[in-house]
């Protein structure tokens, strides 16, 4: 196969890479940096195995009342951050105190999708706002979670984003009336 050369030239030749777009190795590596701007959350943006693992593990359960016409969907929006987390996080540069030594020192990886790995040690013990903070991050890598957003939820962050921009005003008006 040729491409076709612009007019006067010798036709050009691809090379292999030019040829073909490798649809088999979809692997796409992003980092959530934390505040100190030192530690790192390591994700991978799901490939199409890994995002069916995740809808199996979040379905909800859709009960439907035929007689009253009432429908109840049964949501678990902490499981399905905790799931998303679970399935996309693939390491971190995290640090952490020795109890003991009161030395920092690595804090060992593992993602087992057991309760006792230190993924999930770390979401037990983390400051909410970073959970929030990494779960967002890991959705705008997944465009496709984006969709499963209704209406209200998008309201919702609309919200927040609100609430937030009106407290880093607040906080911004303070300093600059009060610098150090």
């Amino acid at each position: 196969m040729t491409i076709p050369a612009p007019a006067g030239d010798a036709p050009v030749l691809p090379t292999q890479d030019e040829q073909y777009e490798d649809y088999f190795g979809f692997d796409e590596q992003k980092v959530y940096t934390l505040p100190d701007g030192k530690q790192q959350i390591f994700f991978q943006v799901m490939n199409e195995g890994q995002k069916s693992k995740f809808q199996q593990k979040t379905n909800r359960d859709i009960h439907v009342n035929r007689g009253t016409n009432d429908m109840r969907i049964k949501a678990d929006p902490a499981g399905e951050r905790q799931a998303l987390i679970e399935s996309s996080v693939t390491g971190w540069t995290l640090k952490r105190r020795n109890k003991v030594t009161g030395q920092w020192e690595d804090a060992p990886f593992s993602n087992t999708g057991s309760p006792g790995d230190e993924l999930h040690k770390w979401l037990n013990a983390a400051n909410p706002r970073l959970v929030e903070e990494l779960e967002d991050a890991i959705r705008k890598a997944n465009p496709w979670l984006q969709a499963d957003m209704t209406v209200e939820q998008i309201d919702e962050e609309i919200q927040r984003l609100h609430d937030l921009r009106a407290e880093v005003v607040t906080k911004n008006e303070k300093d600059a009336a009060f610098p150090a």
